[in-house]
């Protein structure tokens, strides 16, 4: 499995609309004067489903297929690559040089953290907290963790 965070996600697409902001006193434009915005910023409704536009458009255009009843999952064919989309981190599931061959893609693409990829090998890794869980390689299995928070919530209910 690959884990991989791609940084400042929402900044990525391009604002194909006519989109102007107030811009603060710290840029030292004269009072009236806005900016036009190039790049979708966090927060703008459309920013979200843009950024999922984006990366679902670099994806197909490499073989990957997106899910007809999800579409943040993705298959690709070929190489037997899954991967599961959750905002800005990416989980990949394949073999080792297919998951390389796809951080490489990433890289080219945006500005990643590698988080590493986890299986049974000396260099793998063998933790890793992803969406505030902890997924953890065992001689057994996959052990998965959910955080207390969300356990709580699911377990006890207020009245």
């Amino acid at each position: 499995m690959l884990f991989i965070d791609a940084r400042k996600a929402h900044l990525n697409p391009k604002c194909d609309e006519d989109v102007y902001i107030e811009l603060p006193e710290e840029c030292g434009c004269p009072p009236g004067m806005c900016g036009k915005l190039i790049h979708w910023l966090y927060g703008f409704r459309p920013a979200a489903a843009a950024w999922e536009k984006h990366y679902s458009d670099l994806l197909r255009g490499i073989g990957f297929d997106r899910g007809k009843s999800c579409g943040v999952v993705f298959y690709h064919g070929e190489r037997d690559l899954s991967l599961t989309v959750h905002g800005d981190d990416f989980t990949f599931c394949g073999a080792e040089a297919d998951l390389l061959w796809m951080k490489g893609n990433m890289q080219k693409w945006y500005d990643i953290k590698f988080r590493g990829i986890m299986g049974p090998g000396g260099k793998d890794i063998k933790e890793v907290s992803i969406l505030g869980r902890m997924v953890r390689w065992n001689d057994w299995g996959i052990e998965y963790e959910a955080d207390d928070k969300h356990r709580d919530c699911l377990l006890y209910t207020s009245d």
